[in-house]
């Protein structure tokens, strides 16, 4: 016993020093900081031999946005609403017309061309409500990117907090697993007894299940991303953001007043407020409905003599006036329905201007609590990990029970995980606002 008593301060400093090989996740961050720094020209130098760049968020935004059937089917309704405003276009020129008629052998045909002259506003807001319409088909391709974006985004961040996640557990693993074989050796030595070893095992087997789970959501958003660029992915390809150990700062990319900037570069605004243009010129334009058209006409008439004898001269020019009533009173009630559609898309934009000033205040509330929260945690992780290899120690001084030491073990890896989740928000919440503020474009 007295020896056992002189060994094992030995014994526990051998026993922490492996433990403590594992690296921490902030050990491991500001590595990996600094390995960034140093080996930034050996990046660039591969990425400007590979053909193919690595797929960082930035890219896969801008090439979902170039490539996804939904971006050129609103395309493909873009360049038709110009083919509209072309057809407003023409309806100022002369409209020609050919009528043939027949009676048994006589036939008369009648060639005519007649051009509008004044339509008292009529042809003036068709084009103007054709141009409208083109206009907001433009700004729906935008709003299809921006709205594809955060899809983007939100399988972006769900691959992100799975590779997060299996980072913790693996780094738990490894943890245990030189706990299991340290109570090994106890067990087979006969100083511990076996059911310590089963208590690790069984946290073993957890860790386990917890990565199979995170795999699989972690394909699960690699298959989402795929689908939507088209291409396939793999964990290989894709570059996911780290954040550094040292304080966190105030995202420099985001505007001091990112809600103003983002309701001046909303796409969902611009196509509200497109959207109420419409509405206004088709209010308009039912209004200029009811006017009359005031026309010239020159008209060609060639028959045999006998066909439908007229009095009027083969060829003649006249003016007329056209006006057209409609079913009873289903002009005026064309204005009201106009005028009501009007109204509610002015009441929707202000709902969607709403929208958008709660959902950038939420981010910007979310990001910041993310920070506060990710400082906290560093610091708890510190603590806890001096903890755990003061436990260590402890354990094998006899002052300590194996269950206190598994129990700061899984205290750590909580800590660990909440941490990663809490970079993840915050790093998620950063794209958000420079999604809404127009910082990452495509």
């Amino acid at each position: 016993m007295p020896q056992l008593r002189l060994l094992a301060p030995v014994l526990g400093g051998l026993v922490f020093s492996t433990l403590w090989a594992v690296p921490s996740p902030v050990v491991a961050a500001q590595v990996a900081a600094d390995e960034t720094v140093a080996s930034d020209g050996a990046v660039t130098e591969v990425l400007t031999d590979e053909s193919q760049p690595a797929w960082t968020f930035e890219r896969l935004v801008s090439e979902v946005a170039a490539r996804n059937p939904r971006i050129r089917s609103q395309s493909a309704a873009a360049s038709a609403a110009g083919y509209d405003v072309a057809a407003a276009r023409w309806q100022f020129f002369p409209a020609p017309a050919v009528q043939v008629e027949s009676s048994g052998k006589d036939r008369q045909l009648i060639a005519s061309v007649s051009q509008p002259i004044y339509s008292f506003g009529r042809l003036e807001s068709d084009l103007k409500a054709a141009k409208s319409r083109a206009s907001v088909a433009n700004v729906r391709v935008e709003e299809a990117q921006y709205v594809l974006s955060f899809r983007v985004l939100d399988l972006f961040g769900q691959l992100l907090s799975a590779s997060r996640s299996l980072d913790v557990f693996r780094q738990d693993l490894a943890r245990l697993g030189a706990l299991e074989g340290m109570i090994g050796r106890r067990v087979t030595a006969g100083v511990s007894a076996p059911v310590d070893l089963n208590l690790v095992l069984t946290r073993i087997r957890q860790s386990e299940n917890n990565i199979v789970s995170l795999t699989a959501r972690q394909n699960a958003a690699l298959a989402g991303l795929s689908e939507l660029l088209g291409a396939p992915l793999t964990m290989q390809d894709v570059v996911l953001p780290t954040m550094l150990a040292q304080t966190l700062s105030d995202d420099p990319s985001v505007a001091q007043d990112p809600v103003e900037q983002s309701l001046s570069y909303s796409p969902v605004l611009k196509r509200a407020r497109g959207d109420v243009e419409v509405a206004n010129v088709d209010s308009a334009r039912a209004r200029n409905a009811m006017k009359p058209t005031l026309y010239g006409k020159f008209e060609q008439r060639i028959d045999d003599g006998r066909y439908d004898t007229s009095a009027f001269p083969a060829s003649r020019v006249l003016f007329g006036l056209q006006y057209s009533f409609g079913s009873g009173l289903s002009s005026l009630s064309r204005v009201d329905a106009a005028r009501a559609q009007a109204e509610g898309a002015q009441l929707s934009l202000d709902a969607a201007r709403e929208d958008i000033r709660a959902s950038v205040r939420t981010d910007l509330e979310t990001r910041d609590a993310a920070s506060r929260l990710v400082e906290s945690l560093r610091l708890n992780l510190m603590l806890q990990e001096e903890t755990f290899g003061s436990y260590s120690r402890l354990f094998l001084a006899g002052k300590r029970s194996w269950l206190d030491v598994l129990n700061v073990v899984r205290e750590v890896t909580e800590n660990e995980r909440a941490l990663a989740d809490a970079e993840v928000q915050y790093l998620v919440s950063s794209y958000r606002l420079q999604l809404q503020t127009g910082q990452i474009k495509w």
